[in-house]
Order: C-alpha cells, then sequence, then structure tokens
C-alpha cells in the first residue's frame, strides 16, 4: 500500500532547509517542493512534503521549534521612540490604513516603515517531469514586479510626505523597505528585526475575493506576530483620528489583560479616547465575573487615575452577538483582544477569536498577544 504524501507546511527557502534537518534528525523523511534549483537562497513559498503517517510528530516538532524561536526575541514593552510598521500592497485598504497610522503617528511622536512584499513567480517553474523546461520570460516577469513594487513604495512615500507638508504638528520620518517572498512570512521577519510598537494594516489584499478570507495575509499576522497588529477593515470609514471616541477592550480577566491594557492606555493616552474594558459572560455566571470585574476596577482606578478607563459587563450567552449589539450600542470605533498561541493542529481546526472577528466586524480590530 503506497504511502500518502502532504505538505506540512510552506516557508522560505532558509526556515524550510531548517525544518527540514530538524525532521530528519528525529528520523522523519521529508522533501521540498518549489525550490529555485537556480538561485536557491532567494526561494520562498517552499513547501515541505512528508508522509501522512509522520503528519502529527511532525507538527509537534515543528511547534516546538517555533516557540523556542520566538521566546528568543528580546521585547520592549514600549519603546521611547515609538515605531509603525505599515505592511502596503497600494490598494484602497492600504491607503486607508497609511492615513490612520500618519495622524497616529503624529501625536505618538512615532516613525513609520512602510513596507512591501513582491512574489517571485520564478518559483512555481520548476516542475519534477522527464522534461526540464524554464521559461526565461519569467525572469523579465519578476524584474517587473520588482519594478511595480518600487513605484509603488516611491508614490505611497511621496504621498505621505505630502501630508508632512501639510500638517502643522509633529512631523513623521517616513522609511521603506522592499523584500521578497510570501507576504506574511516577510511581514513577520522584518518585525522581528524591526521592533515595532504596533502593525497597521487592511484587513484585505488587492486581489482578494470575498470567498477567499481564512488565507489572508493580515489573518496570518494577526495569528503569530509578537507585537499588537490593527486590522482595518475595507468598508471602514476613517473620518481622522478624532473621530475615534471609544475603544473597546474585551477581557477574560487573565494575566495577560494587564499588560495589554497597560500598551493599549500608553498607546491611546495622547488621543484622549475613551476605553471600555467589557467581559462577555452568561447571566448565571454574572456574579463571579462581577466580582472579579470589581477587581479590575480597583486596578484601573489605582493605576490610571487621570485616564478615561471605565469597565462593563456584557451579559450574552452568544460571545459574537454580544459583542456585535454593544459595538452599535455604544458607538465604538475600535476592538481589542488578546489572543494566546495556539499550536498548529489548533489553528487548523479552530480559528482564534481574533481571527473571527475580522471576518465578521466592520469595526478596526486590535489584537494584542499573551
Amino acid at each position: 500500500m503506497e504511502k500518502k504524501i502532504t505538505t506540512l507546511g510552506t516557508y522560505t527557502f532558509e526556515r524550510a532547509q531548517l525544518i527540514k534537518g530538524i525532521l530528519e534528525s528525529d528520523g522523519i523523511e521529508c522533501f521540498l517542493r518549489n525550490v529555485n534549483l537556480i538561485q536557491g537562497a532567494i526561494s520562498s513559498g517552499v513547501k515541505i512534503r512528508i508522509s501522512e503517517d509522520n503528519l502529527v510528530r511532525a507538527m509537534k516538532l515543528v511547534e516546538a521549534w517555533l516557540k523556542v524561536e520566538s521566546d528568543s526575541v528580546n521585547e520592549e514593552l514600549f519603546p521611547p521612540i515609538p515605531k509603525i510598521l505599515l505592511p502596503v500592497d497600494f490598494s484602497d485598504y492600504s491607503r486607508k490604513a497609511a492615513d490612520l497610522a500618519f495622524e497616529w503617528a503624529t501625536v505618538l511622536k512615532a516613525e513609520i516603515t512602510l513596507m512591501h512584499s513582491y512574489f517571485d513567480p520564478v518559483l512555481n517553474t520548476l516542475p519534477f517531469s522527464d522534461t526540464y523546461m524554464y521559461d526565461l520570460s519569467l525572469d523579465e516577469m519578476a524584474l517587473d514586479l520588482k519594478e511595480q513594487g518600487e513605484k509603488g513604495l516611491l508614490k505611497m512615500k511621496k504621498y505621505m510626505m505630502a501630508k508632512n507638508a501639510d500638517s502643522t504638528r509633529n512631523k513623521v520620518v517616513v522609511k521603506s523597505i522592499l523584500v521578497k517572498g510570501i507576504a506574511e512570512d516577510e511581514i513577520l521577519n522584518i518585525s522581528k528585526l524591526y521592533k515595532p510598537t504596533l502593525i497597521i494594516m487592511g484587513s484585505r489584499g488587492k486581489d482578494r475575493k470575498a470567498t477567499d478570507l481564512i488565507g489572508s495575509v493580515t489573518a496570518e499576522v494577526i495569528d503569530l506576530a509578537k507585537v499588537p497588529v490593527l486590522a482595518i477593515p475595507e468598508d471602514f470609514p476613517f473620518q481622522g483620528l478624532s473621530s475615534i471616541k471609544n475603544v473597546l477592550y474585551v477581557t477574560n480577566f487573565q494575566d495577560s489583560d494587564f499588560r495589554a491594557i497597560d500598551i493599549l492606555e500608553k498607546l491611546l493616552q495622547p488621543i484622549g479616547v475613551k476605553i471600555i474594558c467589557a467581559h462577555v459572560g452568561i447571566s448565571s455566571k454574572s456574579g463571579w465575573d462581577e466580582v472579579r470585574m470589581t477587581g479590575l476596577k480597583e486596578y484601573l482606578k489605582n493605576k490610571y487615575n487621570e485616564t478615561n478607563v471605565v469597565c462593563d459587563l456584557i451579559e450574552h450567552e452568544d460571545f459574537w452577538i454580544g459583542i456585535e449589539s454593544y459595538i452599535r450600542n455604544h458607538n465604538i470605533s475600535v476592538l481589542c483582544l488578546t489572543t494566546h498561541r495556539r499550536n498548529i493542529i489548533s489553528r487548523l481546526l479552530n480559528p482564534s477569536i481574533a481571527k473571527k472577528m475580522l471576518f465578521h466586524s466592520t469595526t478596526p480590530l486590535l489584537v494584542f498577544h499573551a
């Protein structure tokens, strides 16, 4: 009986080689697909193929390696000079995210780094067949994509600098970077090196179809980034930073909430908005929820006495309906959540609350990570 072969994951060439070595050292046979045999070092979108019999064991090994890698990143809670990473694909959603990022940066006295990732079509040109053929026109296509990215970044940077010229407030330092590879991987890689205070990006890409949401770049960044991510929905009517009045942080009374609220207060305090910390629960458990909410109120009162931070309980059996109703009834401008790191299997079978809210709300979503 033949063994079924499946794809463990898609990575950059360097990461695929590392994972391949980890799996083989543990006795798991695997091979790579979509490797650029001419220039292997620039490959991205490389697939690791293994036997289905080894899938669960391989996932555990990769998950353990990713945890060690992420734990080695030295994060600063809130740097002296805030930095905003702004991935763009030159769509209308990117422009909307850029407008919000610029206004926020002027208030925070932060710098902005524009980032664009372009895909190299050469990666998928190497079929495993008896006849090897290489389409030379793809080199020209790759060069054309790079030139388009350079022109798009230059145009976006000029747009931001024009805003600087018109602004009477703090001038924003605007940088840019162009990289080649899979967008979500490169955003995460740049985030580790740049260490931004916040990542701001549109919730859908330029070529994204309405039926193809789960694989969006923003959702993957939300799942895996180590810094807060602000997702701007395509239908969000941004009317200036002054239009943001109320921000809702959904708490589950966990230790990670205190760190998230601390960062949130530092991000929003210069803007002067109202922060509402709310918990969604059913009425049968509201007694215990009220006790914990009272403790949270005391903590917030003692630590943020001069800021506009309040607490509330949302009694509803359905989490989604409760949140959506509260957003409508209380004029919420931004929804904030904390997502917890989950293993590969749970991410595949059960998308996080943050990812679900990303696809079921027209309200900007700010996600923190426990």
